[in-house]
């Protein structure tokens, strides 16, 4: 996947990251989100509640 972000110029202060999140739905109904090289699980009944922890993990993690 590849994807251009715009440069910024000496007046935006705006800080820009991509990252690829694996985002799976198990056979069971539930969800699990990973990202390559962190050792971190997601989970949920519904993607976004997954991605939705797997971001207050990180958070936590101070990640």
């Amino acid at each position: 996947m590849s994807s251009t972000l715009a440069e910024t110029d000496s007046t935006d202060h705006t800080r820009r990251h991509m990252t690829t999140l694996l985002i799976e739905e198990r056979g069971d109904g539930h969800w699990i989100v990973t990202q390559g090289g962190v050792d971190l699980e997601g989970h949920g009944t519904t993607a976004a509640e997954a991605a939705a922890d797997y971001c207050r993990q990180i958070d936590a993690a101070g990640e």
